[in-house]
């Protein structure tokens, strides 16, 4: 058996069985071919195997390393590389998952292939060309040694000869208009909406998180610091929503005590106790390559191929067609709905279209806090309820208290925040005259924005049975608009 066949059990793993029983070749000295492959490896560590075809007698092999960091992208840069058994040509187009327990047990897709050239060799070097869809360019794989039982070599890239990409567009998430009724169309996928914290990727070297309002909450998320590594790509930009499951239900109230720490301590404590799934549902720009122009179909095509689930990262799951079936089964888990998306449409960024529908099992809104009232009874000393407003103009309009939804930490958390505002002059007088309990509120800076949900908006402008959901830094006060509470409550 060769050394390659020796280490799995054909039996359990897919991959293909060699095709020459002999001694590993020299790659210092063995003729060459032309094909390269580069595979993503999932493995106990996340690296890359480079693969360079070249002969063992008559038959063609892949000679491989192990590259932990993947080849470099700058000139002058190395990395360590580990002298791997060679694998047959059928590896070059292998990709799937390799059980666990099975030797390099993981997940493996393909990173990128194509031809290769020799520049040149030495006894102790050889360099090379790659001529792939990602990576162009000269690299060097020097020899090393033997360390801990391990052939190692450095890789050093010399030359690159990849093109300029395209500036990738604004980090403004495309957004959604408000529907009455799910709809099966074939011509439709629908997914479940999801209720976190929308956030743009952009990974290259490592992630930024970057909220609707452009901030970078990236701190906020220690454990999605790494989702780049996940996306088998040079750089992407993709587009998701930030989740705090509860027994497998997204829940607001729970993220809510994660994204607004800003203290390193407190934050790495909380994402042990409350851990955060990024949930992926487009992808804008790859590998230097604007995708907003194309369809939905294609981008949603492009973004199963580059996404490796994890426990931190997921791809939302689709259906297409069948629209009311998965709106029930929503409503049934207690989610707040389902989107559903034109398969054609292109992604805009900032803008809302109607190629974008979200169907509402219960509405929310987006308000802002201007007072607070005191509480009675086992509230006494604390919160009654939230004053509620939005901006009409350049005015602010009335929609309500809310004074359900809190517990103990968030009813702390709101009285701090409610305390360390401005006392400010009420900002709607007239309101007071036919709601008397309006009359003793604490009127506050409207800096802060709440999101609640609710069943309606009243012919009176008033959000029927609002629950506090929690504070949200993602939105400016004066984005809370009246057009928009009407656009969002009222499909």
């Amino acid at each position: 058996m060769s050394t390659y066949d020796e280490k799995r059990s054909f039996d359990t793993t897919p991959e293909p069985p060699a095709e020459v029983v002999a001694e590993d070749v020299d790659p210092l000295t063995a003729p060459i071919g032309k094909t390269f492959v580069i595979q993503q490896h999932h493995a106990t560590a996340l690296h890359h195997d480079v693969r360079l075809e070249m002969l063992n007698g008559d038959t063609p092999v892949l000679v491989s390393w192990a590259v932990p960091k993947g080849l470099p992208r700058r000139k002058g840069q190395r990395h360590l590389a580990i002298r791997t058994e060679d694998h047959p040509m059928g590896y070059a187009t292998f990709s799937g998952s390799i059980p666990e327990g099975e030797y390099g047990g993981g997940v493996v897709r393909i990173f990128d292939h194509g031809e290769w050239d020799l520049v040149g060799r030495s006894e102790d070097r050889l360099t090379f060309r790659l001529n792939g869809e990602r990576l162009a360019g000269i690299w060097h794989l020097v020899h090393t040694g033997e360390r801990d039982g391990k052939d190692q070599w450095l890789a050093i890239m010399s030359e690159d000869s990849r093109p300029p990409g395209e500036e990738p567009p604004p980090a403004d998430p495309m957004l959604a208009t408000l529907t009455g009724e799910a709809f099966d169309d074939p011509e439709w996928i629908f997914e479940p909406k999801w209720d976190g914290i929308r956030a743009i990727a952009i990974c290259d070297a490592n992630t930024r998180l970057i909220s609707r309002n452009d901030k970078d909450i990236t701190v906020a998320y220690p454990e999605l610091g790494r989702l780049d590594d996940q996306v088998v790509a040079l750089d992407a930009m993709l587009d998701g929503e930030i989740v705090a499951m509860d027994e497998g239900v997204p829940s607001f109230q729970l993220l809510q005590q994660r994204m607004h720490l800003r203290d390193q301590a407190r934050i790495q404590q909380m994402a042990k106790k409350i851990p955060v799934t990024y949930i992926v549902f487009d992808i804008l720009h790859l590998d230097g390559e604007n995708l907003i122009d194309r369809t939905l179909e294609e981008r949603r095509q492009v973004l199963e191929e580059v996404i490796v689930p994890s426990e931190r990262v997921q791809l939302s799951p689709v259906t297409r067609g069948d629209g009311v079936a998965l709106f029930h089964a929503a409503a049934g888990q207690g989610l707040e709905g389902i989107m559903a998306k034109r398969l054609s449409s292109i992604y805009k960024p900032g803008a809302r279209s109607r190629d974008w529908l979200k169907v509402k099992v219960t509405f929310d809104a987006d308000v802002v806090i201007v007072g607070w009232t005191d509480g009675e009874g086992n509230r006494a000393g604390t919160l009654g309820s939230l004053v509620m407003a939005v901006y009409d103009g350049d005015e602010l309009r009335y929609v309500g208290n809310v004074g359900t939804g809190f517990n103990r930490d968030s009813l702390g958390d709101a009285m701090d925040r409610l305390q360390a505002l401005e006392e400010t002059p009420p900002p709607f007088p007239d309101v007071m005259r036919s709601r008397p309990e309006l009359r003793k509120a604490h009127w506050v800076k409207p800096s802060l924005v709440a999101k609640v949900e609710h069943r309606q908006l009243t012919s009176a402008g008033r959000l029927r049975v609002p629950a506090f959901q929690g504070f949200r830094e993602d939105k400016r006060p004066e984005e809370c608009t009246w057009d928009q509470l009407l656009a969002e409550s009222s499909p």
